[in-house]
């Protein structure tokens, strides 16, 4: 696997890890190995099993679900995409410019139509930002600079922010474009959100059904445009069970599955008519402590579960090659997401039960810890190895694996006295756009008070580091933040979690990026 420390010091090293094209080497069976002749149109219809399922559909409301993502950039797209450096690059948008420090203006394409006729119009871009605005959700802390959307013309938005952004670009990136006519601020609006659950968008495929915690059905959007899609239907199937999936790839019910676990790597290239790719990505797995919590607002509560914790022997035992133990609290990867100055915390229990008897908790602890059973292989077993952990030093946590839209409604909560409606939250996460920011500032500043910490030296820093421009002083402001988050201990940052894919061999086309969102535009069946 490609050593992930060499590649710290650029976005421009995403490359490396963005995207490999699976061109298959032979065809299904029965079939010449070399066989290219696409399938007649009709059987254009391939089923994927992602790595994750999804809590709702409403992309504004959960724009940062890895399972809803995937499924949503199917059918509604953004004015910019970021390419394999990590560098914007257009979609709906044509060009931008930075007119001054704080004022960005976008020219929208004039060819493109929502899937029921109607134009793209700057209004619809408008609507749409200020709904994820308003939303007050995941992206509320990177959205804040904005201060005014404004639609110039019907092809020209400007956007006004309070301070300049290195960042805004590919924040941007993840704020998906649906019509002007249900994007209101108010959120109590049924229209809009019957629009947004199910939306109608300027993509290459539309929805035609879904079923909450099994599946989306789409089908080609036969009015796209751009270059139309080749398949004629994708359905992307919810199955939790690995070896369901790996059944399913096997008698041909699903043509490509992701996450396949460490101890079934070898079955799966072994397979006939298969084709087995593992890269690194921006996936990570990490361990949220609610910060007021009575026994977690305690640093050294926090850091004797972290030095309880033998990651790296869970690691190997697991996930093998398919994960790797985080070296910071982003992918190093990702620009800015560097080493802590003292490196992590190691494997100690011994120091663990003495940080636990300073705490006052020499006779244990209990707290509980939620996650989704739609995450990715071996998530549960990973919890019960965390579990029997800290029993031997004398902390014991109850799970509570719930299904994604429960999971998401528990993490969501926030009672009167300001804790969370859980103790301890684990879960994926990806840092999407390739920065740091995205998930050092996003996430654990005080204004987005995801799970209780606040420590405003860390803001201080990490505001100059997303208002600069300047790639060396970036790297030294985020080196500056990282050390404070090791030495407070909000979270633990568990496994970079590598995209793995098995795909049926006459599945051509199909490109797997580093944030695992595919594009299926591209992908078709072949005889």
């Amino acid at each position: 696997m490609t050593s992930l420390r060499a590649r710290v010091r650029s976005v421009a090293a995403l490359a490396a890890v963005a995207a490999l094209v699976l061109t298959g080497c032979s065809g299904g069976p029965g079939k010449d190995a070399g066989s290219t002749e696409p399938l007649p149109d009709a059987e254009q219809n391939l089923t994927y099993i992602p790595s994750y399922g999804w809590a709702g559909t409403d992309i504004s409301k959960y724009p940062l679900e890895i399972g809803v993502e995937m499924a949503i950039s199917q059918t509604m797209e953004t004015l910019v995409t970021l390419d394999k450096e990590g560098k914007p690059k257009a979609k709906l948008a044509e060009s931008w410019e930075w007119t001054d420090d704080t004022t960005l203006t976008f020219t929208l394409r004039d060819d493109v139509t929502f899937s029921d006729g109607a134009p793209l119009t700057a209004a619809d871009v408008k609507g749409s930002i200020e709904r994820y605005i308003a939303q007050q959700g995941p992206l509320k802390t990177v959205l804040a600079p904005i201060t005014e959307v404004i639609a110039d013309d019907d092809h020209t938005v400007t956007i006004k922010t309070s301070v300049s952004s290195g960042t805004l670009l590919g924040v941007l990136s993840l704020v998906y474009i649906g019509q002007a006519k249900f994007s209101h601020t108010d959120l109590t609006a049924a229209a809009d959100n019957d629009y947004w659950a199910l939306p109608i968008g300027t993509g290459p495929f539309v929805i035609k059904d879904y079923v909450a915690n099994d599946r989306f059905a789409f089908e080609r959007n036969e009015k796209y445009w751009g270059e139309k899609a080749k398949l004629k239907t994708l359905t992307m199937k919810q199955v939790t069970d690995v070896n369901g999936k790996i059944t399913a790839l096997s008698n041909g019910e699903a043509q490509v599955i992701g996450d396949v676990p460490h101890d079934q790597v070898d079955q799966v290239k072994g397979m006939s008519n298969v084709t087995f790719t593992q890269e690194d990505s921006l996936n990570y797995y990490f361990l949220w402590f609610d910060n007021k919590n009575e026994f977690l607002k305690d640093q050294r509560v926090r850091e004797a579960m972290w030095a309880a914790l033998d990651l790296k022997t869970i690691q190997e035992s697991l996930f093998g090659d398919t994960a790797a133990v985080m070296k910071s609290f982003c992918p190093v990867a990702a620009f800015g997401c560097v080493e802590p100055t003292d490196g992590m915390v190691k494997y100690d229990p011994k120091h663990a039960k003495e940080l636990l008897a300073e705490a006052g908790h020499a006779d244990g602890l209990t707290v509980d810890a939620i996650y989704s059973n739609a995450n990715g292989a071996g998530f549960a077993n990973m919890m019960q190895a965390f579990i029997s952990a800290w029993a031997e030093v004398g902390i014991t946590v109850e799970p509570k694996a719930l299904d994604a839209a429960t999971w998401l409604s528990t993490f969501s909560t926030v009672n009167d006295d300001g804790t969370h409606g859980w103790n301890i939250d684990v879960q994926p996460n990806q840092t999407i756009t390739g920065d740091a920011d995205y998930t050092i500032y996003r996430l654990y500043n005080c204004t987005a008070g995801r799970l209780g910490y606040c420590n405003q030296e860390f803001d201080e820093i990490t505001m100059q580091a997303q208002r600069s421009t300047d790639p060396d002083e970036r790297l030294a402001l985020y080196q500056k933040a990282i050390d404070i988050m090791r030495a407070d201990t909000p979270a633990i940052p568990l496994f970079q979690i590598n995209v793995n894919v098995a795909t049926a061999s006459n599945v051509k086309g199909l490109e797997i990026p580093a944030n695992e969102f595919i594009d299926f535009r591209t992908v078709y069946l072949t005889k």
